[in-house]
């Protein structure tokens, strides 16, 4: 029920009521706002307690403001005993802005902090979050050996030995950026061991080459709790609000409908040693429609990418149950149910192209590890095989975004896997991977879908795509395919449009495109590319590869200003119309 019409109801039951109920009546409405009590802020005590009181009354009372005074407010991992790894749950909620008043939220171990489920035009603003649980530690590498390497920590993050190491990376210590071609290593540590004081002994699996000298960065936590997490809710969002750093993303939007971000802030924490902020994404929408809206806002230090927006996960065809139900499962067995009513498309995994698509009737997880029974309207189409995958095209969200900062982040800027979508008027800096990516993929996370309408228009690219998750090009359309493979033709991505962008470096292309149907790149500028190729097409400032439909033109490529691997201003592979003027 919206505040008006609450009003109008209360008007209407004070005009048939005697004084004395009118009196009674004004006494029990709500006053539209709760402050949070109970709570004496600076004094490092948990007030978990005091806050999750508050929720409930904004709850029970209607409320439509929640405010803190400025403080800054403690809250520890484990206080919500109902909740485990999140301490607050906002289920139900409609038309809350919580408002923190300038104040400081710092959570005490690995928690998340707030998940908001089926609810509506809940808002944050004017509030800052840190964590101080052990997310990361960053120091000095003193000596290496084939299968281990030692590393001095600073002071600032306390170490006793044991601590488990999920990834870690090297980083000049002079720029503090991560190393060029460095290490990245996920996943490959067996243990550690405190051989000195604030001295650990990191034993890996797999050897790696750690340089005596180089900052390290072990990142104990990569997906771990994360900050705000919306799921299956509408019209939210969050504005003026910094994160210094989390164990796991800043803002997670999972089958949201309308998410809106402003002025959000996930970056390194001033005065201190810290060198990643939110250990991985600093935002990433799965599954969601209408719109998400994204603007002056600054990413900054991420384990992870800036923005990732997605249909949802590609689910492969396990079995064909009858003419019209598969069995189903994603590559990592995650699970991903599409909703009755839902469209999904059909590709081989050859092209990743739709050949067909039908109406999902029902769906359900069946027995085994998340496999996914999905039965549609339809018959199916008889191209289907299995391994053939599902795409969701009900759930691509518009996208707008502009005015946005991303810098010193390890991965990506910005990963666009959905349709409708303009990026405008933004700045990429020391992003190691590229700048903006329009792809899809089935090759590890198997993220959909093949986009359509997207333009990239205005941005400034500088020093991107140089180290870890580097990939083809800085600004790219493109599909993965198995073993990294790029589509044999175009049509994976339809209608894009790079426009009147400014890169300034990257170890291969400037721009990269494969797959595209309908390709317009226009008055874009490219300077310092092909510092280091990585692979043949990296070598050109730009390159087209199987598409179709491809309008090259008005933009500016000087040779004497490209790195060393230059050898030509554009390559077109696989034929397509493509005219260029430099």
């Amino acid at each position: 029920m919206s505040l008006a019409s609450l009003s109008l109801m209360l008007v209407f039951a004070l005009a048939a009521s005697t004084p004395a109920d009118a009196a009674k009546h004004k006494a029990a409405a709500p006053t539209g706002e709760v402050r949070l009590s109970g709570a004496k802020a600076g004094d490092g005590k948990d007030d978990t307690a005091a806050l999750l009181q508050a929720l409930d009354k904004c709850k029970q009372t209607g409320a439509k403001r929640l405010v803190f005074p400025k403080g800054r407010y403690d809250f520890f991992a484990g206080s919500n005993p109902g909740n485990a790894g999140t301490l607050f749950i906002l289920d139900g909620i409609r038309g809350l802005t919580i408002d923190g008043g300038g104040s400081e939220l710092t959570f005490h171990g690995m928690t998340g902090a707030f998940y908001i489920a089926n609810s509506q035009g809940v808002r944050f603003v004017n509030m800052t979050l840190d964590w101080d649980a052990g997310a990361q530690s960053v120091g000095t590498v003193v000596a290496t050996a084939e299968k281990s390497f030692d590393v001095r920590v600073l002071d600032e993050f306390p170490v006793k030995g044991g601590e488990p190491v999920e990834a870690f990376m090297d980083f000049d210590p002079k720029t503090r950026l991560p190393m060029k071609g460095g290490v990245d290593s996920y996943y490959n540590t067996e243990s550690t061991e405190l051989i000195a004081p604030q001295t650990l002994r990191v034993k890996v699996r797999n050897p790696v080459e750690m340089k005596v000298g180089v900052l390290a960065v072990l990142r104990h936590k990569v997906y771990g709790p994360s900050a705000f997490v919306f799921d299956r809710s509408r019209d939210c969002g969050i504005s003026d609000v910094t994160i210094y750093g989390v164990p796991g993303m800043g803002c997670i939007g999972n089958v949201c409908m309308n998410m809106t971000l402003e002025r959000f802030r996930v970056r390194l924490k001033p005065r201190t040693s810290r060198l990643v902020s939110a250990s991985a994404d600093a935002t990433h929408f799965g599954g969601c429609k209408g719109t998400i809206s994204i603007r002056d806002c600054l990413f900054e230090g991420m384990g992870d990418d800036a923005v990732n927006i997605k249909s949802g996960l590609y689910l492969s065809v396990r079995e064909k149950v009858d003419d019209r139900t598969v069995l189903c499962q994603h590559n990592l067995k995650m699970a991903n149910l599409p909703d009755p009513g839902d469209r999904m498309e059909m590709s081989h995994v050859e092209d990743l192209i739709p050949y067909a698509s039908g109406e999902v009737e029902s769906a359900e997880m069946a027995e085994g590890e998340n496999v996914h029974r999905v039965r549609f309207k339809s018959a199916l189409p008889a191209d289907l095989k299995v391994g053939d995958v599902l795409g969701n095209a009900s759930k691509v969200p518009s996208v707008r975004i502009s005015k946005v900062s991303v810098r010193n982040n390890r991965a990506r800027g910005f990963l666009i896997q959905t349709r409708d979508a303009i990026i405008e008027n933004c700045k990429f800096e020391n992003c190691t991977g590229g700048g903006v990516w329009v792809m899809t993929e089935v090759v590890h996370f198997f993220e959909s879908i093949g986009t359509r309408d997207v333009v990239v228009r205005n941005n400034t690219f500088k020093n991107c795509n140089y180290g870890a998750a580097r990939g083809e090009g800085v600004l790219s359309a493109f599909a993965y395919l198995k073993d990294f493979a790029m589509p044999p033709r175009p049509g994976v991505h339809r209608n894009i449009v790079f426009e009147n962008n400014t890169i300034d470096g990257s170890a291969n292309c400037g721009i990269f495109a494969a797959g595209v149907e309908g390709l317009r790149i226009a008055g874009n500028t490219i300077r310092n590319a092909c510092q280091s190729p990585t692979k043949p097409e990296g070598s050109a400032a730009m390159c087209i590869m199987n598409s179709s439909g491809v309008a090259a033109v008005n933009n500016r490529i000087d040779a004497s200003k490209q790195g060393p691997g230059f050898r030509e201003a554009v390559r077109n592979i696989g034929g397509g119309k493509s005219v260029t003027n430099q």
